[in-house]
């Protein structure tokens, strides 16, 4: 029988999906992992065995076990603080092993217990690799395996130890990532502060710290890169381009522009062809 290409160079998943639990639930592999395990924390609490301890796991929590390491997980009523009523725990769940994951695991010092900065950004990823591995007829083993080396790499850019510091806040980080995925759309504070589910001060207050500048100096950055990468790749006219990148009128963009840059858009667009 002929072995997947990926199993012998990269990654193989055995099973990856979304976990609800209502009910109580428990699962016992102290006697050690024959995979590697990645388990993401979205919604109530859980207990995971780590180092030798029982530890609560709460939205945004990842845990990552390699073979061999003991795992339990529980998750009780009395412990689940939830959003939705009526569960107790939900999870992203991913069983894997292959050449390139040892490779990965070995190259650095692994937690077993990280937080994500940018959680959305894993989840995302994450459901793309569901998607793929369930979608009816052959999966794209490529494809999964490319997915599952970018969440893998994603995990360290945006993973952090949560017993120490962390040097960017998870809401600045969720605060940032509003921002980018909705640049190019109409917003307000009070928008972006309702997505975080903070209040206007205390969100605007948080991102000047942890960045040094204001929302709207973010925001307006943003759309000036976009806009940029239009004028070098595009052919869409000046104002088509402006307005695309969320600016009101295009004499303001021209404003901002070439108060940014020292020149207006016409001449940046003529340097960059």
């Amino acid at each position: 029988m002929t072995r997947n290409p990926c199993m012998q160079t990269g990654t193989h998943i055995r099973s990856v999906g979304f976990a609800e639990h209502g009910e109580p639930y428990v699962h016992n592999a102290r006697g050690g992992l024959d995979c590697y395990l990645f388990r993401l924390q979205t919604d109530g609490r859980a207990h995971v065995l780590i180092n030798k301890d029982m530890m609560v796991v709460e939205s945004g929590d990842l845990v990552m076990f390699a073979p061999g390491h003991a795992y339990e997980l529980r998750i009780e009523p009395e412990s689940a603080q939830k959003s939705q009523p009526d569960v107790l725990s939900t999870d992203l769940f991913l069983l894997c092993e292959g050449p390139w994951l040892d490779h990965w695991w070995n190259s650095r010092p692994r937690k077993t217990h990280l937080r994500l900065a940018l959680h959305e950004n894993c989840v995302y990823l994450w459901r793309l690799l569901i998607e793929e591995f369930r979608r009816p007829g052959k999966t794209d083993e490529e494809l999964c395996d490319y997915l599952l080396r970018a969440l893998c790499l994603t995990i360290d850019k945006n993973g952090y130890d949560p017993t120490s510091a962390s040097p960017i806040p998870l809401a600045a980080e969720r605060i940032r990532s509003y921002i980018e995925r909705h640049a190019a759309d109409e917003f307000t504070l009070r928008d972006v502060a309702d997505a975080i589910g903070l209040s206007i001060s205390r969100t605007v207050h948080i991102f000047k710290e942890t960045y040094g500048q204001t929302i709207v100096q973010y925001l307006q950055d943003v759309r000036l890169q976009m806009a940029c990468d239009r004028m070098r790749f595009s052919n869409l006219n000046l104002e088509q381009i402006a307005d695309m990148c969320g600016f009101r009128s295009y004499s303001y963009f021209y404003r901002v522009f070439r108060s940014k840059y020292g020149i207006s858009p016409r001449a940046f667009r003529q340097r960059a062809q």
